[in-house]
């Protein structure tokens, strides 16, 4: 079975370019809405929006981890540019995709077999679609070897990513990049950024 997934997954990411340009357009569109959601965070928490402008606070985040040694990399090198495994994640869509229908099938089929198993859907989907996304980019030795910067937290890269690169042209692409390589941040990313703002507004509270 897992052969057959393999193979599967590497033969669907040579589709043809439209397709990929397809999964292209599909990751930048996600990246938007997120990034739309985070627009009215920030309108949201205005007071807290006008101290970080004015260098009165920061948002709070642990300094990022210098090479590769984090359990997640980040999309940017240390010079502000996008990674090679970036440039190349849209296309990773692709892998993505379907890596999440191949493990459609195994999941329905735990799930009828073991008591709970439904509640392992969510986790395992995820997991096949982020696999299908590193054949697609070329492996982790590639996006390894390519990271110069990475976290321990997702949510640490999240509030980073917002805080250094928030308005950036290619923080659209960055996030897509990021999410095909590690699908929770679809649904983390917002969560992150908000509990950011929220402790920056305590802290304010403070001084």
């Amino acid at each position: 079975m897992r052969k057959t997934t393999i193979g599967l997954l590497a033969g669907f990411c040579l589709l043809g370019s439209v397709t990929v340009q397809a999964a292209d357009m599909g990751g930048i569109i996600k990246a938007q809405v997120i990034l739309g959601q985070i627009t009215q965070i920030a309108n949201k928490y205005q007071d807290v929006q006008d101290l970080l402008n004015a260098g009165t606070i920061e948002l709070e985040i642990p300094e990022p981890i210098e090479g590769n040694t984090g359990e997640f990399f980040f999309p940017y090198d240390q010079s502000g540019y996008l990674t090679a495994w970036a440039d190349k994640a849209l296309n990773a869509q692709v892998g993505a995709e379907v890596g999440g229908r191949a493990a459609d099938g195994a999941i329905n089929s735990l799930a009828s077999r073991v008591p709970l198993g439904g509640f392992l859907a969510g986790a395992a989907k995820s997991k096949a679609k982020e696999t299908g996304a590193v054949i697609a980019i070329g492996g982790w030795d590639f996006i390894r070897e390519n990271t110069d910067t990475s976290f321990d937290s997702l949510a640490d890269l999240s509030v980073y990513m917002h805080s250094r690169f928030n308005g950036e042209a290619d923080y659209e692409k960055a996030l897509a990049a990021a999410m095909a390589l590690y699908p929770e941040l679809e649904r983390g990313h917002e969560r992150a950024v908000d509990n950011a703002y929220r402790e920056a507004r305590r802290r304010a509270r403070d001084l």
